[in-house]
């Protein structure tokens, strides 16, 4: 294979070339405009309830315009569709908290903010970590970050590097889901020895520096 490098081509020697281009929804053949069903760039456009233009027609997964193409997206948003079409529900897409993660070596999984401006971030890397040391993948560069918002201890997204990233990730999507703080993942008991030990030293790290701020307590009347 070659590509465009700096100064010039590079060739590389490989045994294989995956090519991941993405797809394409099939929505040929379906009727869709006879049925009054709007899309848009070969997606389906739906509302916060899943419900397309025909309000007796529903849509999840990869069909719909601008939804992330992982199969547990799919999965969810047919909860929504469900309880909507058939229970008269108000779930609603918009609310979905979407983790993912590509199982590279190590993964890297994520869930909602991974970087911005205005936000603090907690890094944890894993060459500290006992179980990374154990398993031998303390020097594979893995890390736990984690964003608030700036001056808070409110969960905005996360990003995991690590050989079990996509398990790491789904606490984080609960935390942020439920509504539980970063001060409340740093309070929360994790099992020694795990590579999730470093999502709980992300919030000991905001609990560490809500301490810094405290005032230095006075001398007592015998220390004068």
């Amino acid at each position: 294979a070659e590509g465009e490098a700096e100064g010039g081509v590079e060739h590389i020697e490989t045994e294989a070339l995956l090519i991941a281009t993405g797809r394409v929804p099939n929505m040929a053949d379906l009727g869709l405009g006879e049925a009054g069903v709007k899309t848009e760039s070969g997606g389906v456009l739906v509302d916060d309830w899943l419900r397309t233009s025909n309000p007796r027609i529903f849509a999840v997964g990869d069909v719909v315009y601008g939804s992330p193409r992982l199969t547990h997206v799919a999965g969810e948003m047919a909860k929504v569709a469900v309880e909507n079409a058939l229970f008269g529900g108000e779930w609603n897409a918009s609310g979905l908290v979407i983790p993912q993660c590509i199982y590279t070596e190590p993964e890297v999984a994520s869930v909602g903010l991974v970087s911005a401006e205005d936000v603090d971030e907690y890094v944890v890397m894993l060459a500290d970590n006992d179980r990374a040391i154990l398993e031998g993948e303390a020097d594979d560069g893995g890390f736990v970050r984690v964003v608030c918002r700036r001056g808070t201890d409110e969960l905005l997204g996360a990003t995991v590097v690590a050989a079990r990233a996509g398990e790491i990730i789904a606490e984080i999507a609960l935390a942020i889901k439920a509504g539980v703080t970063l001060h409340g993942l740093g309070r929360s008991i994790h099992a020694y020895p795990t590579t999730g030990e470093a999502l709980m030293g992300c919030g000991l790290q905001w609990i560490r520096a809500r301490w810094e701020t405290l005032p230095a307590p006075k001398p007592s009347a015998e220390q004068r």
